[in-house]
């Protein structure tokens, strides 16, 4: 086994049998996502492309992850510019690593290890399989914080559950456990977290067996039908839309709010 740790990335990279396993690290932020972690799993990825035959997304600790870190764009509200410049960053850098995740040359696992919240949720639904922990949930958080939704929310989700179903859910951001997940057919797999690690383990023996090109050629014909502009001119109006509505002084006042004051993770918003 390789293992390579960027603690600075907030990515911890290893590879096992030709399995790359791609772990947000950031514990203390409920794995929450930067420019600059994406930055690094963006990296991550393209290294993984030429030589991997799996690659697997997890999350450190309790938390798969909790979206974009609201307390990171809290901090560059200090003016317009650099709001609108570290929002492009943060949505523009997720944008690209869905897309990276959807083109690759073999199957993507996301092992969803704790609670899904916000645009993290990409790369749940950028992923081929998901297995995901039955104390885990989903949460949108966007109608709470007046973000846009991002992360393939209106770009990928209302393939997988029907439109109407996701504008529901978004409206009253409703929390939504794994069993009920699993039941909407937005995750593949549940696993208690005691058989976790060998659920995973027995995911990755099944696709052992098959022709990963298939799988990728699978998928990037589905993703063929997504329309004009395809999946990047649907993932790039989700980031236009979010920059319209970070910029509202209302959009403020509810970070404000979420945050109590402070720069609590989200972590602690995504376990209330």
């Amino acid at each position: 086994m390789i293992v390579s740790a960027a603690a600075q990335s907030g990515i911890l990279v290893s590879h096992t049998d030709g399995v790359a396993r791609l772990t947000l690290n950031r514990p203390g932020r409920g794995n929450s996502l930067t420019p600059g972690l994406l930055d690094a799993l963006s990296q991550a990825l393209q290294d993984a492309a030429g030589t991997a035959r799996a690659v697997v997304l997890s999350g450190t600790g309790s938390c798969f992850s909790s979206g974009g870190d609201v307390a990171a764009i809290r901090e560059h509200n200090t003016s317009a510019e650099d709001l609108q410049t570290y929002s492009d960053a943060l949505v523009g850098g997720l944008n690209r690593v869905l897309l990276q995740l959807r083109a690759l040359p073999c199957p993507v696992i996301a092992a969803v290890n704790g609670p899904v919240t916000g645009g993290s949720l990409g790369l749940v639904l950028a992923a081929d399989l998901s297995l995901m922990v039955r104390t885990a949930f989903i949460q949108p958080y966007y109608a709470q914080m007046g973000f846009a939704p991002d992360g393939g929310w209106t770009a990928l989700l209302p393939d997988r559950i029907g439109r109407a179903r996701t504008a529901r859910w978004l409206a009253l951001d409703q929390r939504v456990s794994a069993d009920e997940a699993l039941e909407m057919g937005l995750i593949d797999q549940l696993a208690e977290p005691a058989d976790f690690d060998q659920a995973l383990t027995d995911m990755l023996a099944r696709l052992e067996a098959h022709d990963a090109s298939v799988i990728a050629t699978s998928r990037q014909l589905l993703d063929a039908q997504a329309g004009p502009g395809g999946l990047a001119g649907r993932l790039d109006a989700e980031r236009q839309a979010f920059l319209i509505q970070v910029a509202r002084p209302q959009t403020r006042v509810r970070m404000d709010r979420f945050l109590g004051g402070s720069s609590k993770p989200a972590e602690v918003e995504a376990h209330a």
